[in-house]
C-alpha cells in the first residue's frame, strides 16, 4: 500500500487537471446568462442614442387617448359678417367669432375716430349687444345730427339734394328705400373711393335701379 501510493500519484497528474480545475475553466450557465443580458442591454442604449441623434433633434409628442393632440388644429367656430362704418378708423367688413359684441366689431375696425360723436355714440350703439350675420354698424360722427337736443329720434329733413360723397348716416336714412344698412354701405363704400357719379350707387350695386329712380333728383356728388 505503501508503495503503490506514489504510482497512483503519479498516474493522478498524467491523467490530466483534475475536476475542479476543468470546473474553473469553463464558464458556468449563470455566467452565460449574465453576459447575453450585458449584451441586451448593450444593444438597447445603441438604439436609444440613434433615436436622440436623429437628424433634426427632434422629438415627436403622441398625445394620449384621454388628451388633445399637441399639434391638432382647432375645432371650426361659427362666424358672424358684419359690416363696420361710419366713425371708425377702418371701416368695412369684418368677421367675428358668433357671440361677439358690438364693441368687438368696432375695436376690430380699429376703434372710433378722431370725429366720432362720443354723445351719439353713448346714446345710438348699445355695445354690450350680440351681433347678428350681415349687421350693419354705423358710429355716428360729429354733425351727423344734434344727438343732444329735442327731437333727436327724428330724422332730419335735407333742405337740397343731399351729397352722396359727405352726407351723414342720418340724412342718407331719408331717402326713398335706403334704410340704416344701405346708409351703412354707402358711407363704407365712399370711403373706399369717392362716387364720381349718382349711378355709381347702381354699379357698385348698393341699391337697385328702380330704388335709384325713386330719390335721384334727391342727391348729388
Amino acid at each position: 500500500m505503501g508503495t503503490s501510493a506514489p504510482w497512483r500519484a503519479l498516474e493522478a497528474s498524467e491523467s490530466g487537471p483534475s475536476e475542479a480545475t476543468r470546473s474553473r475553466g469553463r464558464p458556468s450557465t449563470s455566467r452565460l446568462m449574465l453576459a447575453a443580458a450585458l449584451v441586451m442591454a448593450v444593444g438597447s442604449l445603441a438604439v436609444v442614442a440613434f433615436v436622440e441623434l436623429r437628424p433634426g433633434g427632434q422629438v415627436e409628442v403622441v398625445s394620449g387617448p384621454d388628451e388633445p393632440a399637441a399639434s391638432g388644429a382647432p375645432a371650426s367656430q361659427a362666424m358672424v359678417v358684419v359690416q363696420v362704418a361710419g366713425a371708425v378708423v377702418r371701416p368695412g367688413i369684418y368677421s367675428l367669432a358668433a357671440g361677439s359684441r358690438v364693441a368687438d366689431a368696432i375695436k376690430a375696425a380699429g376703434g372710433y375716430s378722431t370725429d366720432v360723436d362720443p354723445r351719439g355714440a353713448e346714446t345710438k350703439l348699445n355695445l354690450a349687444a350680440k351681433l347678428q350675420d350681415a349687421q350693419a354698424i354705423v358710429v355716428p360722427r360729429r354733425g351727423d345730427g344734434a344727438s343732444g337736443s329735442p327731437g333727436a329720434g327724428v330724422s332730419p329733413v335735407p333742405s337740397g339734394p343731399i351729397n352722396l360723397n359727405t352726407a351723414s348716416a342720418a340724412e342718407l336714412d331719408t331717402l326713398p328705400g335706403v334704410g340704416p344698412a344701405t346708409a351703412a354701405k354707402i358711407i363704407a363704400s365712399r370711403e373706399q373711393r369717392p362716387f364720381a357719379t349718382v349711378d355709381e350707387l347702381v354699379t357698385r350695386k348698393l341699391v337697385s335701379a328702380s330704388t335709384l329712380a325713386k330719390f335721384r333728383d334727391k342727391v348729388a356728388v
